[in-house]
């Protein structure tokens, strides 16, 4: 039996407002080759199928697109689960007609996520312990908690959500000799971000970030999902998948893949990357007025297209740093999607860590709790107004989306 593991699709992403589409159907097209070519059983994508709890009808049908061209052929299975930027409901509603396909979705935990794989005579020759992310309200009831209760109160509530469903999948196996596998859309402990990922822990308040514990040995391999690089947690069988476009220009230069999983029997056989190819050139350039003139005039000279963002780091105050470079690139194939004035000329407060910074790589939470530390805040409080801070946050991004 072999799978093949991806997730954090987020189709739809945009970079700096710039539309993205183009690349995601590449990207779709090169995996659909991949699975043909690697003779994959099983597809197993943990969650952020899409950035959006709305997503545009463009994006929807590269994703339905994508699981017919690949359905009926020689991977005989898929399984999805959603992610926090999902709907829960919209990976649900097709479910019935997608299940007619071997495609098996799960949106909203449903306290049963296990699905059984066939083989061609109607076998079972995998278990899949299909968990998608597990908001506050499926794994603890509706409670007025301090935040550090409430975080112990979640976290232990994912580890007995995840044990009913293993317990429950060793019982499904029975006497077959087939490898049971998890999904998760989960921060564990120790696992690393890009600086400008974007993806912290998922819950509101203190970050109830679990261990990899909560998988026992007999899980021959579990395929997470949320953050965006690749890497191993713990045993080499427990692994992140990473995103498979570079989400921000923070995550510039790291390798996206996509992992093979082998098996023999019900246990883990071995596991190999395949490196996704870039689909879109982008950069960033940084320096003075000319050192920024003279990497652009390179980028121009290539003929290719490539996405810019640019630091200004100059000692002298830039005259029309924007319209100089918007006429620099101006009918050629490089485009500036940002633009950062960091002059050396800036009086900077070397006590403030938010210095330099445009808001979309700050973190709202820590810019909160620097707000509250110069407010004089009492400690005591401050836990609680992190909690309704997060809430509130995330019913704008909610509403936004």
């Amino acid at each position: 039996m072999r799978i093949l593991h991806t997730s954090d699709w987020h189709i739809g992403k945009k970079l700096k407002e710039h539309d993205r589409l183009t690349e995601f159907r590449k990207f779709f097209a090169w995996l659909a080759d991949v699975i043909a070519r690697e003779n994959i059983d099983a597809l197993i994508v943990s969650g952020d199928i899409f950035d959006s709890r709305n997503p545009s009808a463009e994006s929807q049908e590269i994703y339905y697109s994508f699981l017919a061209e690949i359905a009926g052929k020689s991977c005989r299975h898929a399984v999805i689960t959603s992610g926090n930027h999902d709907s829960a409901a919209l990976i649900d509603a097709p479910a019935g007609i997608m299940s007619r396909l071997d495609v098996h979705v799960v949106g909203r935990s449903r306290r049963n996520e296990i699905i059984t794989l066939n083989d061609e005579s109607g076998n079972p020759e995998m278990i899949v312990c299909a968990v998608p992310f597990l908001r506050e309200d499926d794994v603890i009831p509706a409670v007025n908690d301090e935040a550090s209760e409430k975080s112990v109160r979640i976290r232990e509530g994912i580890k007995s959500h995840y044990a009913e469903i293993f317990s429950r999948s060793l019982e499904t196996r029975g006497d077959y000799d087939i490898p049971i596998i998890a999904t998760g859309h989960i921060f564990l402990q120790n696992g690393k971000t890009q600086p400008d990922e974007g993806e912290r822990s998922i819950y509101l308040g203190t970050a109830p970030n679990v261990g990899t514990d909560i998988f026992p040995e007999y899980i021959a391999y579990t395929a997470l999902g949320h953050l965006h690089s690749p890497q191993r947690v713990g045993r080499a069988n427990i692994r992140y998948s990473g995103s498979p476009l570079a989400m921000s220009f923070g995550e510039l230069g790291a390798t996206k893949t996509v992992s093979i999983v082998d098996f023999d029997g019900k246990n883990f056989a071995g596991i190999r990357e395949i490196d996704i190819p870039v689909f879109q050139e982008m950069t960033r350039i940084s320096g003075d007025m000319a050192g920024i003139e003279r990497e652009i005039r390179s980028l121009i000279a290539l003929n290719e297209s490539v996405w810019a963002e640019v630091t200004y780091t100059g000692n002298t105050q830039p005259v029309n740093l924007q319209e100089r470079l918007a006429e620099m690139v101006r009918d050629t194939a490089v485009e500036i999607l940002s633009i950062i004035d960091d002059g050396k000329y800036k009086v900077h407060d070397t006590t403030d860590e938010f210095d330099g910074k445009t808001l979309d790589a700050i973190d709202p939470l820590k810019m909160f709790e620097h707000l509250m530390k110069a407010e004089g805040t009492p400690e005591e409080k401050q836990e609680k107004m992190k909690e309704l801070y997060m809430k509130i946050l995330q019913e704008v991004r909610a509403e936004e989306k």
